[in-house]
């Protein structure tokens, strides 16, 4: 009886002892990342951006993406690319399905079909490729050919078939690394050595050829002009569009995107973006509404000295959806360390520095068409439940002065493209895309 009694004493105690481990034990309902992804509800339109690129590579002078593009998918063989072609119809095409966005003809109808697709989706204004500064003249021809360009969007190039924008407004994005490719921690704007540039002048003089005649002149002067001139300069000259109709503004404020804006090394950048305003703010009266456009997965505090201190108005992510090389953890729950990644910028800029945030959605990044053998990039295929997650994270993080930035609505070499395809081959969507935007954003 005794043994029985202390075998009994002995099951009741291993029991109990179980029963506290298995309730002290932790649970995946308790991990604070296991979290859904819900549907928001917009109670009112939402702006939308979209980034417009120049797909020309892939779609017509590189034949190897081309085919990575448009070929069967063998994931055993490693063939990773989309299966879709564009859905354009341009006879001056090279070859059918293909376009790119130069100022010339076909470039001209490849944009008039954007903007029928952006108006579709009620995209409200399209990011155009970033202006390059030319680096070898003053204003006003300080911008080069990108000013065709430009031009070809606005319909006002009389030598290419006219765009019609019916509606769509269009922003411009700065490259700041154009005017900035050679500063460092080292080499600031406020100690480079000035830059010679050349500007034209043109006076009349005495035709000696016609007594009592006159003649004009042009002479190219030589000048010094500082950095902190030459970037003033810069922007001076893109606010020359800001007075176009169609250009889009925020508030009344004209919107103006910069890339590599942590290009711009400054022992001030408060005075640096206080000098960019004033001289446009003289130039045109309008205050610029200044989106920094900020690399995929960094932290806000390593950007004080750039555009933080400089006290942009709000800051965008690049596309999350390019999660960096060797890094496959960033993908095991992708959704929530994005919106985690986005909430915490969010906080920081507000908090910090009174600056807001401008979400960025995109439906997916791949490396497979720009490289098939660069397999140290995690593949994010581009999907409709991509693109819903990524849409619904932005809805949840939305700024003080609400926006949305999609990246992007053609970019092709990384397969990251809104851009409707041809539903007829391969794997083509269609205008699903496109119908995901307007019910994710706008109000029905």
């Amino acid at each position: 009886m005794k043994v029985n009694k202390f075998l009994i004493y002995s099951l009741l105690l291993a029991g109990s002892t179980f029963t506290s481990c298995k309730d002290d034990n932790p649970s995946i309902d308790d991990y604070w990342l296991n979290y859904e992804i819900e549907e928001v509800k917009v109670t009112q339109d939402i702006p939308v951006g979209v980034y417009l690129y120049n797909p020309q590579a892939p779609l017509e002078t590189n034949i190897d993406q081309w085919t990575r593009i448009t070929q069967e998918q063998d994931l055993a063989a490693g063939k990773l690319g989309p299966n879709t072609k564009p859905w354009y119809d341009i006879p001056e095409a090279t070859e059918p399905g293909k376009y790119h966005l130069s100022a010339d003809t076909i470039g001209a109808r490849a944009m008039q079909k954007i903007i029928e697709w952006c108006n579709y989706g009620r995209i409200d204004f399209m990011i155009l490729p970033g202006v390059n500064e030319n680096a070898n003249d003053i204003y006003p021809l300080n911008i080069g050919r990108d000013t065709a360009f430009i031009d070809m969007v606005r319909g006002l190039n009389d030598t290419l078939p006219k765009v019609e924008l019916n509606g769509v407004k269009f922003a411009l994005m700065i490259n700041m690394n154009s005017v900035c490719s050679d500063l460092n921690q080292n080499n600031l704007v406020e100690t480079v050595a000035k830059t010679k540039k050349t500007y034209p002048v043109t006076t009349t003089v005495d035709d000696p050829n016609n007594p009592g005649m006159e003649i004009t002149q042009t002479v190219r002067i030589d000048t010094l002009i500082s950095r902190a001139d030459r970037i003033c300069s810069y922007f001076k000259r893109i606010s020359d569009y800001f007075s176009d109709p169609n250009y889009y503004h925020t508030g009344g404020r004209p919107v103006v995107v910069i890339a590599d804006a942590n290009k711009l090394y400054s022992s001030d950048s408060y005075h640096m973006y206080t000098a960019i305003r004033d001289t446009v703010r003289k130039h045109t009266g309008k205050e610029m509404y200044i989106i920094a456009q900020q690399g995929a997965w960094t932290p806000p505090a390593r950007f004080h000295y750039f555009y933080l201190s400089g006290k942009v108005d709000a800051v965008t992510m690049k596309n999350m959806c390019a999660v960096g090389g060797n890094q496959q953890e960033r993908v095991i729950m992708f959704d929530q360390f994005v919106n985690e990644n986005y909430k915490y910028n969010k906080e920081y800029f507000w908090s910090h520095y009174n600056v807001d945030f401008v979400p960025s959605a995109s439906p997916g990044y791949s490396q497979y068409v720009a490289s098939e053998n660069n397999s140290n990039y995690p593949w994010m295929p581009k999907t409709q439940e991509r693109f819903w997650t990524m849409c619904n994270l932005a809805k949840m993080n939305l700024g003080t002065n609400p926006m949305v930035l999609i990246d992007s609505f053609n970019d092709w070499t990384y397969d990251s493209g809104i851009e409707p395809t041809d539903p007829s081959y391969g794997k083509g969507y269609g205008l699903l895309y496109l119908d995901m935007v307007k019910d994710q954003f706008k109000v029905k």
